[in-house]
């Protein structure tokens, strides 16, 4: 995997997976072990194992990337919060993602399936708020106390 060409992107734009159900299977053992507990897959295919192996693609040229905490970057926390409504293909649920900062430097992220089937782009980022919220108010508490 150390010769990968570097891309862009982690992941090809506009790609949705799904089970794949029709798909060319690969080894489960050899996807496993790239993929790790990051994300557990019964029956990869070929077309999981090309979008797990592109993530090693984007890492492999951003290995001099990462992030600088200024002292002065100021106490602010910020968030901000999305959802992409119907991201699964395969159970119809949504996806939250949400990113916290403090000054320029991100101290927080998660992109998490929603727990709940949403019947509009509107309730989809209500519970993408109210998730993004619950965290905030974590955060926020957790500042105080340090």
């Amino acid at each position: 995997m150390e010769n990968f060409n570097p891309v862009e992107t982690p992941a090809e734009l506009g790609l949705k997976l799904s089970s794949d159900l029709d798909g060319e299977r690969v080894d489960s053992t050899y996807f496993k072990q790239i993929v790790g507990s990051l994300m557990y897959m019964e029956r990869p295919t070929e077309l999981h194992l090309r979008a797990a192996k592109r993530v090693f693609q984007y890492l492999t040229g951003t290995t001099d990337f990462g992030i600088f905490y200024k002292k002065n970057g100021g106490p602010i926390l910020t968030g901000f919060s999305d959802s992409d409504y119907i991201g699964d293909l395969d159970d119809r649920r949504s996806t939250t993602c949400h990113v916290f900062m403090m000054g320029l430097g991100a101290i927080s992220w998660a992109s998490k399936k929603q727990h709940v089937v949403t019947l509009s782009t509107t309730e989809a980022e209500f519970v993408s708020a109210a998730t993004s919220a619950c965290q905030a108010i974590w955060l926020r508490r957790i500042l105080e106390e340090l």
